[in-house]
């Protein structure tokens, strides 16, 4: 062997390593839990306030190391691209090596010789007859498969469960594809869109290297509602959506709610968030106004602001307070009392010369654009380990005979169920 072809072995061998695939794992697994901690493809301005220096933690951690580390961008970082990489190569090593020939041998015909051989085995008897034929026969109703060489017998079922460990090998290879494929080709578009308005596909919060948008389409939002429960509380909000081809008209629509997306040409829009944008409202005879609102919290509860002046005169101002779509609407005076509940539509006579009458709300929907074009290999791949698990339990069972002047020695194994393979060997030859 050459040192060329000896380094190689070597090489194959330590990959292949169990013990070393396991740690590439663990690695892997470390990588991914801080990836779940620390928020991924957010703003510098959000990690300054977030792990500030004066505040780091785990007593070390503050933005300035965290955006050196790359901990920001943790799926597309060096660390952990050479990590998945290395643990692939792992797979098709430890598959080429040891799955795949292990597999041509268990196809191969494998008769034993003598009787010590058969002291080897989980279980083993002695048939005073030699009834080779009909052991086998019986066998063969097992769904064993026999292969016979003048007087030495051999049978087999289950091979199946030996593929399992080499498609389970092949899905988590196709899986490391797909994510991959994924990090570099997919995007993400987040939007707060007004109702009635039309969105392009423009801010892009996160794209993969080779990601293409497509701008030909866009979005239009026809119409937000929200539903409420007995108790008064959000229930669920629903955006009809439509998308619209690159001369405006309509391609596709429906109306879409949290966990129900718009899927369209691999493009797939989600319901994220809502928000009430502005107030309308009519002063007098005065033409339709849009009063803004702000979104504030406290203490876990959500709530918009807005103010609306009448004249100049700081006693005809007021503070708008708007607790949910559903709700009434609060005014407050300038010195923070509060001096009329309205609901929409109703009058309020601030005085005998001014009229407030708020009509309606102007709502926006928080929508969430992806594509990912690895996605269904990513789904295919977790179809099979799981259909591999399934199979990795079925038992790989063998069976042999070796036919003797006073009768038939037998006797098998299984790799596992074992107990079941003995009632099985029982019943094979017990009443022989």
């Amino acid at each position: 062997m050459t040192p060329k072809n000896q380094f190689t072995n070597r090489f194959l061998k330590i990959i292949a390593n169990l013990q070393f695939a396991i740690s590439l794992l663990f690695l892997t697994a470390i990588l991914i839990a801080l990836g779940t901690v620390i928020e991924q493809d957010q703003a510098i301005t959000f990690y300054k306030e977030s792990y500030p220096t004066t505040n780091p933690l785990f007593g070390f951690l503050d933005w300035q190391i965290l955006l050196t580390l790359g901990l920001n961008k943790l799926y597309s970082a060096p660390i952990f691209i050479i990590t998945i990489f290395v643990f692939a190569l792992s797979l098709i090593a430890c598959t080429f090596t040891t799955q795949l020939p292990s597999l041509r041998k268990f196809r191969l015909w494998n008769f034993l010789t003598s009787k010590k051989q058969f002291q080897t085995l989980s279980t083993s008897s002695f048939i005073e007859k030699n009834l080779a034929n009909i052991t086998f026969y019986r066998a063969h109703n097992f769904q064993y498969h026999i292969f016979r060489q003048r007087r030495k017998n051999y049978a087999y079922v289950g091979l199946f469960g030996r593929l399992a460990p080499i498609v389970v090998h092949f899905s988590v290879l196709l899986l490391v594809i797909g994510t991959s494929f994924s990090a570099v080709t997919s995007y993400n578009v987040q939007a707060i869109i007004p109702r009635g308005e039309v969105f392009h596909f423009q801010n892009i919060v996160r794209s993969g290297s080779a990601a293409t948008v497509s701008y030909s389409s866009s979005l239009r939002v026809n119409d937000f509602w929200i539903t409420y429960t007995k108790e008064d509380k959000t229930n669920q909000f629903y955006t009809d959506l439509s998308i619209l081809s690159s001369s405006s008209s309509e391609i596709d629509r429906k109306t879409i709610f949290v966990n129900e997306p718009l899927v369209y040409d691999n493009i797939t829009v989600y319901q994220t968030d809502w928000d009430i944008i502005a107030l309308q409202a009519n002063i007098n005879q005065s033409p339709l106004l849009q009063i803004p609102l702000k979104k504030s919290s406290r203490n876990g509860s959500k709530f918009w602001l807005g103010s609306i002046s009448l004249d100049s005169a700081s006693k005809n101002s007021f503070t708008i307070l708007v607790r949910d779509l559903n709700k009434d609407i609060y005014l407050y005076d300038v010195k923070g009392n509060l001096i009329k509940t309205l609901a929409l539509g109703e009058n309020f006579s601030v005085d005998s010369k001014n009229v407030i009458r708020f009509s309606s709300f102007l709502t926006s929907t928080g929508l969430q654009i992806k594509e990912d074009p690895g996605l269904l290999t990513v789904y295919f791949s977790f179809l099979l380990i799981l259909l591999s698990t399934y199979v990795s339990f079925f038992s790989y069972s063998q069976i042999w005979g070796l036919e003797q002047n006073r009768g038939l020695l037998v006797g098998g194994k299984s790799n596992r169920a074992v107990l079941a393979f003995q009632e099985e060997s029982r019943k094979l030859f017990s009443s022989l």
